[in-house]
């Protein structure tokens, strides 16, 4: 079954049009990932997962981000998990390791046991179309994270 509302749909044609519409250095993007060892204690979504996201490259390698993260494949995620924060990018040839810090709030999101500031650190491949890996943790409970690998797609 997929689970996909009103609100995912007008924050999709949103994310889209925000991204077409803003100067160079903000940049919009739809991804869909999902955790091959779906192990984690710190989301419990229903794999896959998705995620709807904004950027501002405040310099080349620093960025300013919020992310909206939810399942398809269930009803119950809203208002899902929401972050945002600041990622540091090194570029190597053809992709690009990052790590970053973000702040969510446990109280308003769902289906996530996350306490104090998140933390990512991930490499990825591409421009317009990026595939990715991804660990995003807790920085109090580091091992209990969640590794996605998927694909974004960037509007600019």
């Amino acid at each position: 079954m997929i689970c996909i509302g009103a609100q995912t749909i007008v924050a999709t044609f949103a994310t889209v049009a925000i991204g077409a519409m803003t100067p160079e250095e903000v940049k919009t993007y739809i991804s869909l990932n999902a955790d091959p060892w779906d192990n984690n204690e710190q989301i419990n979504f229903k794999e896959p997962m998705g995620s709807l996201g904004i950027e501002y490259g405040i310099h080349e390698n620093i960025r300013l981000f919020m992310e909206h993260i939810s399942s398809p494949m269930q009803c119950n995620d809203s208002p899902g998990i929401n972050h945002a924060g600041v990622k540091f990018y090194t570029p190597l040839g053809g992709t690009t390791l990052y790590s970053g810090i973000s702040i969510n709030n446990s109280n308003f999101d769902s289906n996530d046991n996350f306490s104090g500031p998140l933390a990512s650190i991930g490499v990825e491949y591409g421009s317009t179309y990026k595939f990715y890996t991804e660990y995003l943790t807790s920085i109090d409970d580091i091992e209990n994270g969640r590794t996605s690998i998927g694909f974004k797609v960037f509007f600019k």
